[in-house]
């Protein structure tokens, strides 16, 4: 079973065990859609959890697990982590992917040319980064339509067109 990392608790909030939680989804009130979380130190650790209440609408959202029933028990659980199975996530909107199905795509030129493998996906103000892997190189290629052409997530793959200087080896091109 795979699951997919949604929050962390960084708080406590009143006395009756409800937790602050940083909120990893981008869909406002998620907390609230769910019944269930997979809840633990870890992600080997996390075990299922009612959620007998939830708000989401802002940063942390509040949530209080079953089980977790004072402030002393709330503050046992900062740090942990919260998590759902790939049957509890929603579709992506139209034209945007989740970044574990970005994680380990095969990135190629429009000519197909092996450029690396996507190792991290980071969020930016402007556009996500990609940051792709070939033989011990790091590069970055910005997720905007100019650069990224095709993601076929089924083939594990993203066409892209680089230019000149975006890939390390082309830099002394410039």
């Amino acid at each position: 079973m795979s699951l997919c990392l949604i929050g962390k608790v960084v708080g406590v909030h009143g006395i009756a065990g409800m937790l602050k939680v940083h909120s990893y989804s981008d869909i406002p009130g998620r907390f609230e859609l769910l019944e269930t979380v997979l809840f633990g130190a870890s992600e080997d650790s996390a075990e299922p959890r009612i959620i007998e209440q939830a708000t989401g609408d802002r940063q942390p959202a509040l949530m209080k697990l079953a089980g977790i029933d004072s402030r002393d028990d709330a503050e046992q659980c900062i740090g942990h982590l919260i998590y759902i199975t790939d049957e509890q996530m929603l579709p992506p909107p139209e034209g945007k992917h989740f970044i574990h199905d970005l994680i380990g795509c095969t990135v190629q030129d429009e000519a197909g040319n092996e450029l690396g493998t996507v190792t991290d996906v980071a969020a930016q103000p402007a556009s996500d980064i990609y940051t792709v892997e070939r033989d011990g190189f790091e590069y970055m290629i910005p997720a905007v339509p100019e650069f990224v052409k095709k993601i076929d997530i089924a083939a594990k793959t993203i066409i892209v067109a680089p230019i000149p200087g975006m890939l390390d080896d082309d830099a002394d091109e410039i």
